[in-house]
Formats: C-alpha cells, sequence, structure tokens
C-alpha cells in the first residue's frame, strides 16, 4: 500500500493514519520560501517531511514521531527518495522534543480526533486522538521555533478556536489561513493555519474547495498540489 508523488513513493501499510488530502494540502501551502531548517511533528510516513524536501532544495528536514513503526517505514521512503541526505527522521515525543537548533519552518498534521468513537486499531485511534494535549503541541513549536521562523498546521475547522487560543497563549499571531470545504454545499471542513511571533498587519484569508460539482478535484485543488500528484491519479485520497 502506498501513493506515488511524482518524485517519490509513500508506503504506508505501517502506520496508522495513511496519505489523505489533509497533508498533500499542508505541504503544498507551508511556506517554505528562503527556510534553510524545518521539522514536521508527527511525521507519520515522512509524506510531508518529502514534500518540504522536494519544494526547497536547499532545505534540512528533521522529522519525528512517537510511534516506532512509522519512524521506521518513514526511515525507508527517505531511503527510497532521491533526498535521503536532507531528511532526518526520529522517534520523539511531542511533550519532550527539543531540536538541536531552531526551526525556520514548522509543520504538523496533528492527531485531532478526540471523542470520535474507538477506531478498530489501536494504533490508528491512538494516531487519531493522540496523547499530547493542544497545548504540548504548542508548547513543543514555541521550544523550536526560530523567532523568524513560520509553523503551519492543518485541523478540522471546528477545533481551530481551541488552537487558536493555545496558540496566542504562547504568543505565536496568525498571518494566513485557508478554509476549505469538501463540497460547495458542505459546511468547512478544515483549516490551515500559518503562525508566527510577529504579528501582521493584515491576515491573509481565503477559501478553497477540494472536489468540484462533478466530484472531481477542484482547479483549485490541483493547482496546489499539482506538483506532487501523478496524472491520472488525483481522485484516490479523501480527507482524514
Amino acid at each position: 500500500m502506498g501513493f506515488q508523488c511524482q518524485q517519490f513513493y509513500i508506503k504506508d501499510d505501517q502506520c496508522a493514519m495513511k496519505v489523505s488530502t489533509d497533508s498533500l494540502i499542508l505541504g503544498s501551502y507551508a511556506g517554505v520560501n528562503e527556510a534553510r531548517y524545518a521539522l514536521d511533528m508527527g511525521t507519520g510516513s515522512g509524506l510531508l517531511a518529502l514534500m518540504l524536501a522536494q519544494r526547497q532544495p536547499q532545505l534540512q528536514v528533521d522529522a519525528f514521531d512517537c510511534d516506532a513503526a512509522a519512524v521506521a517505514q518513514a526511515a525507508s521512503n527517505v531511503a527510497a527518495s532521491p533526498w535521503p541526505g536532507r531528511v532526518n527522521v526520529q522517534q520523539g515525543w511531542v511533550e519532550t522534543w527539543h531540536g538541536v537548533r531552531n526551526y525556520d519552518l514548522i509543520v504538523c498534521n496533528p492527531p485531532y480526533f478526540s471523542g470520535h468513537p474507538a477506531s478498530e486499531s489501536v494504533a490508528r485511534q491512538q494516531a487519531r486522538q493522540g496523547q499530547a494535549t493542544p497545548q504540548q503541541w504548542l508548547q513543543c513549536i514555541a521550544r523550536n521555533l526560530h523567532e523568524q521562523g513560520l509553523c503551519y498546521w492543518i485541523l478540522p475547522y471546528s477545533q481551530a478556536e481551541v488552537w487558536q487560543r493555545e496558540a496566542q497563549a504562547v504568543g505565536l499571531c496568525l498571518s494566513e489561513q485557508l478554509a476549505i470545504r469538501t463540497t460547495q454545499r458542505k459546511p468547512m471542513k478544515l483549516v490551515v493555519q500559518g503562525w508566527q511571533w510577529q504579528p501582521c498587519a493584515t491576515v491573509k484569508k481565503e477559501e478553497m474547495l477540494i472536489h468540484a460539482t462533478d466530484g472531481s478535484y477542484s482547479s483549485a485543488y490541483r493547482q496546489l498540489t499539482g506538483e506532487f500528484y501523478l496524472a491520472g491519479t488525483g481522485s484516490s485520497l479523501k480527507a482524514q
């Protein structure tokens, strides 16, 4: 099982959470700019880390996950990719992680299904619901984000307010936001937010549909994620 991107292949059969549109949106949207060092918190299969490496040729990426099987699979995916020397995968925990440097860019697709019914797989349930609280995720970000750095995450729209409070509590300021509907008729499902230490005079806010009226991926979604999908493979993924 896995997902073929244009420049790399992701195996995810050993990971509780599979490749989904969530990570593809986040990895495509996050501003890599002139970043030299990035951190992927809760990397899972390593998809986000490899997306960042593809987008910014000078970027060095550290990635961690608490699940040993996911770490092993992410490391295997990295080793098989074009950038094995630029992505470092380790086992680590949000509650205690502290990198050897502060990062220009931090990304995370955190577990956010707290309150959902128990999953069939204990590992999947743990990955979705997580052990660390939003406060602990934000404290980890605060410990590791450079004073000029940017942090991006993707969340259910319904949980954005909780995370926003915790972000503001550690001193972060919202810089941009992409609100996402799966279809035009459905309410907002997801939100990508970018955060930094310095306040922004204007917060950039946009909206996007994942699917067009005919069920295919929308032109906006295709444009955003286009450098990763192979032609003809853009119809098999779902939001988590």
